[in-house]
């Protein structure tokens, strides 16, 4: 649209004066309004033609099992109208490092521990930033912060109490119930009377090697740091009481119409659409009030779109009945509640 020549981009005076005055936002004159950018504009311009419509109404009934193409085939066009909807969408990309105590086997070799250097602060690490705006999580372990220490689980034992037997390395017979005798009063040949058996489970030691050491009664602790990149994106759309279920914009794109971006963003002003303005103030002071503050979180880039999602109501003749449907969205979507052809189909 923007490769229009500016013979076409004229406006006869006909069409300045049919041009209804609701189509101008209530806080801008009408010098203003056509001061600004094509592409600010475009909220009354159709996006597709009836050719379009046609095309992506037949490959939509094509796609369901249960509808019949005859009337996206035999449909006439009575109407289209554009409802073409903003999107409002803010990226604020933010760091966050916390600290957590992590331990693993110590194999007798060298600890770099306090006693080598003083370990690090969480903010004083460099690492390799992921790409911008892209959800990551690294964890690395804080120099100098090793050391060697009794295993918790173990208390340095090497050993824990085995759990089925108590420590004691004999089990209630489960032949004889304990008793040490059968039925018949002789003597339990599983347990020749005692009313025990040696336990499975230690093999009649009563301890079990520590599963957390490996028998050697002590770890290797140290500081982890971990690191998370993460993208949060607030977004919302500028609906116009369109009647259309703005939820399926999700599935689609649009034209972006303007983009921002830097270590902060600041709100959008003068735009043609006060809801944009809205969205945009509102959602930086929420994202600056959870980011900014002192804490856990750094913000390293924000990032703020406008995209103008294409919407049109078509209103279509089928069988001297008229039917509406919309399509959306740069890939032309398709969405309609009221098919006209739909068949039931059934397994028996």
């Amino acid at each position: 649209m923007m490769d229009n020549s500016p013979e076409d981009e004229k406006e006869t005076v006909a069409d300045a004066e049919n041009r209804s005055i609701s189509d101008i936002p209530a806080h801008m004159s009408c010098e203003e309004y056509e001061g600004l950018p094509p592409y600010l504009r475009e909220g009354n311009v159709l996006f597709a033609s009836e050719q379009d419509v046609k095309e992506a109404f037949l490959q939509y009934a094509a796609s369901k099992r249960c509808y019949s193409t005859a009337p996206a085939k035999q449909m006439k066009v009575q109407n289209l109208t554009p409802l073409n909807i903003y999107r409002y969408r803010l990226e604020t990309f933010t760091e966050m490092r916390d600290t957590h105590v992590a331990s693993e086997l110590y194999d007798g070799g060298f600890v770099d521990s306090f006693a080598v250097g003083i370990p690090p602060l969480p903010w004083d690490i460099t690492v390799d930033e992921p790409p911008l705006f892209t959800d990551c999580e690294m964890h690395i372990p804080v120099p100098h912060s090793y050391s060697v220490e009794d295993c918790p689980n173990c208390k340095r034992r090497g050993e824990t109490m085995c759990q089925p037997c108590k420590g004691t390395g004999k089990k209630k017979c489960s032949a004889c119930g304990g008793t040490g005798s059968q039925e018949d009063s002789n003597i339990c040949s599983w347990c020749a009377g005692s009313g025990k058996n040696r336990c499975f489970n230690c093999r009649g030691n009563g301890w079990l090697k520590c599963y957390r050491c490996n028998g050697s009664g002590v770890l290797l602790f140290h500081t982890e740091l971990t690191i998370t990149w993460k993208n949060n994106v607030l977004e919302h759309v500028a609906d116009k009481n369109s009647g259309f279920p703005v939820h399926h914009l999700q599935e689609v794109t649009g034209k972006e119409i303007v983009s921002d971006e830097g270590s902060l963003v600041f709100p959008i002003v003068d735009f043609p659409e006060p809801l944009v303005e809205d969205y945009s103030r509102a959602f930086i002071a929420q994202h600056n009030m959870q980011f900014t503050s002192e804490g856990l979180h750094r913000v390293l880039r924000q990032k703020q779109t406008v995209e103008l999602v294409p919407l049109t109501k078509v209103d279509y003749e089928w069988k001297e009945r008229v039917y509406s449907f919309y399509i959306f969205g740069n890939e032309n979507k398709v969405y309609t509640k009221d098919y006209p052809a739909k068949c039931c189909c059934s397994i028996m």
